[in-house]
């Protein structure tokens, strides 16, 4: 088994994703045109990563609680990520 056929024995199709994250498939393909997921493999169906599920749970939290819609979604991740990583840098100089 090479690289790739490896990634994508270990990725979940959008109704796996849609069922572990909660949410319909129809949120995933919403998710997917306004760029906010990106799947491993576009092949047929589009297959994600697992930690996917994880991502849209966020999306969907920050959707519901601060009333975000998903054009602008895309900057309050980056943003969120963004924290995260100079606090992990923080943690580590610290």
């Amino acid at each position: 088994m090479n690289d790739s056929t490896a990634a994508v024995a270990h990725t979940i199709t959008v109704t796996e994703l849609a069922y572990c994250a909660g949410c319909s498939r129809a949120t995933i393909l919403e998710l997917l045109d306004h760029e906010l997921l990106a799947p491993v493999e576009s092949a047929a169906e589009p297959r994600f990563a697992p930690e996917s599920v994880e991502r849209v749970r966020r999306i969907h939290r920050i959707s519901i609680e601060l009333e975000v819609g998903y054009p602008a979604m895309g900057l309050v991740l980056r943003l969120l990520d963004r924290i995260e990583e100079l606090e992990r840098r923080l943690r580590g100089s610290g």
